[in-house]
């Protein structure tokens, strides 16, 4: 049988997302591992790993040919290394963030005071709402 041959990232991810593939015949069904936990199964050769945090994480890449009863053909293992974001990224997220809050409040207190003008600017000269005789409490 052909050897699997099982693609990794070349670099360390700092999101914790990235893509795996495999070469390897087709025909059958595969089973990629991430330690022993099986984290994909099925005909295609590649899928994309997300939601890992600070760590490295170990793969393996097992093919079952269709009508075969016997085990798994497996590939050589290979590691993906995931570290935290450098601090460029985490500091441009930061401000970003904070770039974001200040336009929110900014928004909400010219909101807060354009309602209470308008509050104001309803009130007659008599102490009454306009359009009203019920007095200003």
């Amino acid at each position: 049988m052909a050897r699997l041959k099982l693609h990794c990232p070349l670099g360390p991810s700092d999101t914790g997302a990235y893509r795996l593939s495999w070469d390897g015949p087709g025909g059958g069904t595969f089973r990629l591992l991430e330690g022993k936990a099986v984290i994909y199964q099925g005909p295609a050769k590649a899928t994309t790993v997300s939601g890992r945090g600070e760590g490295a994480y170990r793969y393996t890449v097992g093919l079952r040919r269709s009508g075969e009863t016997e085990g798994w053909s497996w590939s050589d293992p290979c590691v993906v290394q995931v570290q935290p974001p450098a601090i460029t990224t985490a500091l441009l997220l930061f401000f970003v963030g904070l770039g974001v809050f200040l336009a929110t409040l900014r928004v909400i207190i010219r909101g807060h005071r354009a309602h209470r003008f308008r509050g104001h600017a309803s009130q007659g000269v008599d102490g009454h709402r306009q359009g009203s005789e019920e007095p200003l409490p």
